[in-house]
């Protein structure tokens, strides 16, 4: 889908590594500079959030949760213009494509 994997951070292992115990949950740092880059000039602000990310996370039922910023709410949160809202939807479209949907 043109994104790239940044990094993953694994907060379940990080927990076990500390003698704690949480739910598998790892972060799915990812992007695409050709749609982020945009974002960023018009908006240098933006840059905290991104690279985009998923969070996937073991909720006890079967499959696994799949959870990412709200579009809506950073183009709030930043002012961005309706031409601007596409790359935003990118976590979306990825878990609806891991999803099968």
């Amino acid at each position: 889908m043109g994104a790239a994997v940044a990094a993953v951070v694994d907060h379940a292992a990080a927990a076990r590594k500390a003698g704690l115990s949480m739910p598998d949950t790892q972060v799915i740092i990812f992007g695409n500079p050709q749609a982020g880059t945009p974002l960023m000039q018009a908006h240098p602000e933006i840059a905290i959030d991104l690279p985009m990310r998923l969070m996937v996370r073991d909720d006890g039922q079967p499959g696994s949760l799949v959870t990412w910023q709200d579009p809506a709410y950073l183009a709030q949160r930043y002012g961005l213009g309706e031409d601007q809202l596409a790359p935003l939807n990118a976590p979306a479209k990825i878990a609806s494509a891991l999803d099968g949907r």
